[in-house]
């Protein structure tokens, strides 16, 4: 008898984490549905609204100007409407390569990135604002075209954000 009790214990302690973890694989647990990730809002060009569970970023003016230098800045409003401090943590474009990022005394940068509180907005390019700089690459975008910039935040991840190119 007590070797049927020893069994007994021995399938539930591997049947029981088992079908927790097929739950957990197929999404079945408890009745929940998986978390919905970031969705963009389509916006006009260098505009866009990305909603996710606990974020909700507001992008706008967003235009990548190119200096006769043959450097590139790019300028964007971003507004965090979420509930959580959020980070800019790298910008790249195709042609541009990765840009420089750096704070300003209220859109602090860190290892994380750059500072957006709930409820604030950082105007990157702005006078006081932070910035976003683009190193000189032979193959930047040519004036009055549009170039694809990448955008990762920490909490809402990767976005897609056209912007026109001037310049």
């Amino acid at each position: 008898m007590e070797r049927n009790a020893a069994r007994t214990r021995a399938v539930r302690v591997i049947a029981v984490p088992a079908v927790a973890l097929l739950a957990l694989l197929t999404g079945c647990s408890s009745g929940a549905t998986s978390a919905p990730t970031a969705a963009p809002s389509p916006g006009a060009l260098g505009s866009l609204s990305v909603q996710g569970p606990r974020s909700h970023l507001e992008l706008s003016g967003g235009v990548l100007r190119r200096n006769p230098s043959g450097t590139a800045e790019l300028a964007v409003t971003v507004r965090n409407a979420g509930s959580v401090p959020e980070h800019l943590s790298l910008v790249s474009t195709p042609d541009n390569g990765r840009a420089t990022l750096q704070g300003s005394k209220d859109n602090t940068l860190s290892t994380a990135g750059v500072l957006i509180r709930p409820g604030e907005t950082a105007t990157f390019g702005g006078d006081q604002g932070p910035t976003i700089a683009f190193p000189a690459h032979p193959g930047a975008a040519s004036p009055s075209s549009t170039a694809d910039a990448i955008l990762i935040f920490s909490v809402t991840g990767l976005v897609h954000l056209q912007v026109a190119v001037t310049g």
